[in-house]
């Protein structure tokens, strides 16, 4: 479901082809929402079929033509209705987690040494997210209000992976004290 009015958040914004719409989702949405060339594909065939977009064919030189997508005013009164639902906590199926919340199982040496590893990935993943703060707050550009948004979404992942550096360095800190 979130795919589809990622998608069409996306196109309320601007049209775009669907090679754009990956490249946005790289660029804004990725961590939150992230998705392969195909699903995006697939979604937007979906989006048409249903009537929330329409597509136009854009003539390119010695390549095949560009699909166009544009939201529709249907499509836009789908995202509106998504968007002015009450929140709620999102349903977290967090693979990392889990495989944390057992690791009394694991090899000690094992789990340590993947505990290091995501929080480097945590860390990394942090850095990207404030490179792209910086980014679009160097360049407003004139979709100010949806950035305002954006931004909120942006700095809440942020802290969310500052708080996840914090744990895993205490804890880490901790089970060096106690294997020693």
């Amino acid at each position: 479901m979130s795919l589809r009015l990622a998608l069409l958040g996306l196109l309320a914004v601007e049209p775009a082809s669907g090679y754009d719409l990956k490249r946005a989702i790289n660029r804004s949405t990725f961590f939150i929402w992230n998705a392969t060339g195909p699903q995006i594909y697939t979604t937007l065939h979906k989006l048409r079929e249903e009537g929330f977009i329409t597509s136009e064919a854009l003539p390119q030189h010695g390549k095949p033509d560009k699909q166009i997508h544009t939201i529709t005013e249907e499509g836009r009164n789908a995202l509106a209705q998504f968007v002015s639902q009450p929140i709620r906590a999102a349903v977290t199926r967090d693979e990392v987690l889990l495989r944390i919340f057992f690791g009394s199982f694991a090899d000690q040496h094992a789990i340590r040494h993947e505990l290091n590893a995501y929080l480097e990935r945590i860390r990394e993943e942090r850095a990207a997210m404030e490179a792209t703060e910086a980014r679009i707050l160097a360049h407003p550009g004139r979709k100010h209000e949806a950035r305002r948004f954006q931004l909120l979404s942006l700095r809440i992942k942020v802290a969310q992976h500052k708080a996840t550096e914090e744990q895993l360095l205490q804890f880490l800190a901790r089970e060096s004290v106690t294997s020693d």
